[in-house]
């Protein structure tokens, strides 16, 4: 059996209420393929019906603000690089409006204050109809704030959706996941398999762990389960300790909520102490192709959810193909350089909806309207309540990690 569920259904599952674009799990890859095909190409034939009031044959400049520095640098090559891969595909189609898209992205060092500062120096130019923010979730609602001052719009990868004291103006998008639907699918989907006896290790310090944790909480409420927690100061490396208080509890599955490096290191630790249960990730942490050698092996079996299973989609598998074919090798972890493409690709879209790219309020209005795009993968717009502005993935994938990378979970 293979286990995949749409937005519709995991958002009901969890009590919360949105609008699934798609069709029915069952077909979920062939509509997902021929719905990004057909938007992609409005890249190019959307152009003709709106390219009259914005000369073509320029070149168009996107601004991007990403972590290169920092302790989130990883996670800002990681969008930029699918950042890139969209400049191909639309410069390879015609560009935005008939003009070269140029890609500029500025270093933000993970920092919010200097996050601040590049919004606003994107903001001081005219030309500039919107950018694209950073990732980090701190960093993005400091972009949203000054964002919304100024009235620029903005759609980043991955971030969580835009706190609403600072997305007043409705300024601030996100293409993401709905952590509470995901999580509550992979729930279900564990507890199909009778996995139910579940401990997460986590990261004390860390502020995405933080974000997630009141999400993982709700959706294990909803589905009845406890997950037994386990917390670990920033920056351990040795986690004897918490492995020993971890194989005490027998758990059938654990989480090891860290950075992809902390997450490798600890499943090695906890093999090498003699930990049998199954390693689960329900929000996309360690999508990651190195973690099996980073692991020592240990994490292969590891089961996650994710919206972006190469051997469901197709559409995303052609992203991946792109990308190879860009650079040379494999993507190793396709989580944040899948909604990097995904975000410029809608920002495109919508400059091509706006006939302009850089009238800020006919953009700000068409990225309203793409209630349903798709791109790598489909998503659904939020347009009302703590998730405004958040374009959520469609749907979800249980896969399994092989020493081949992630699989389908049968």
């Amino acid at each position: 059996m293979r286990f995949t569920r749409s937005l519709a259904a995991a958002i009901g599952a969890a009590g919360l209420v949105a609008t699934a674009c798609g069709s029915s799990s069952s077909s979920a890859t062939d509509t997902d393929a021929s719905s990004t095909e057909a938007t992609a190409a409005s890249a190019t034939t959307e152009a003709g019906a709106t390219a009259g009031s914005e000369a073509g044959g320029g070149t168009v400049t996107i601004g991007a603000i990403e972590m290169l520095s920092g302790s989130g640098a990883f996670y800002g090559k990681a969008v930029q690089e699918g950042l890139e891969v969209a400049v191909d595909e639309l410069n390879a189609k015609g560009g935005i409006l008939g003009n070269t898209v140029e890609l500029k992205v500025e270093d933000n060092a993970s920092d919010n204050a200097q996050t601040t500062t590049l919004v606003n120096k994107f903001a001081a130019d005219d030309s500039v109809g919107a950018i694209i923010p950073p990732t980090y979730q701190p960093n993005f609602n400091a972009a949203c704030s000054a964002a919304t001052e100024a009235e620029l719009p903005i759609v980043s990868a991955q971030s969580g959706p835009a706190d609403p004291a600072n997305n007043t103006a409705n300024f601030c998008f996100t293409m993401t996941t709905d952590p509470v639907p995901q999580v509550t699918f992979t729930l279900n989907a564990l507890k199909e398999l009778g996995l139910t006896e579940l401990t997460m290790v986590y990261d004390q310090d860390n502020g995405y762990v933080a974000f997630q944790r009141p999400n993982i909480a709700k959706a294990a409420a909803d589905v009845g389960i406890t997950i037994t927690e386990i917390g670990v100061p920033g920056g351990t490396t040795d986690f004897g300790p918490q492995i020993t208080q971890l194989i005490e509890g027998a758990p059938q599955a654990t989480f090891p909520f860290f950075t992809i490096e902390d997450a490798a290191r600890f499943m090695k630790q906890a093999a090498d102490k003699g930990y049998e249960g199954t390693w689960f990730d329900p929000v996309s942490q360690l999508t990651s192709k190195r973690i099996p050698e980073l692991s020592g092996g240990a994490a292969v079996g590891l089961l996650a959810s994710t919206p972006q299973s190469a051997g469901d989609i197709e559409s995303f598998q052609a992203f991946l193909d792109a990308y190879e074919e860009k650079n040379g090798q494999p993507l190793d972890d396709p989580t944040y350089t899948g909604f990097g493409y995904d975000a410029l690709m809608n920002l495109a879209a919508a400059m091509e909806t706006a006939g302009s790219t850089s009238d800020r309020a006919k953009i700000q209005e068409a990225l309203a309207a793409q209630t349903k795009p798709c791109y790598s993968i489909c998503f659904t717009l939020s347009a009302s309540g703590a998730t405004n502005g958040a374009f959520l993935a469609d749907q979800f994938y249980l896969v399994e990690l092989t020493d081949k990378g992630f699989e389908p979970a049968t």
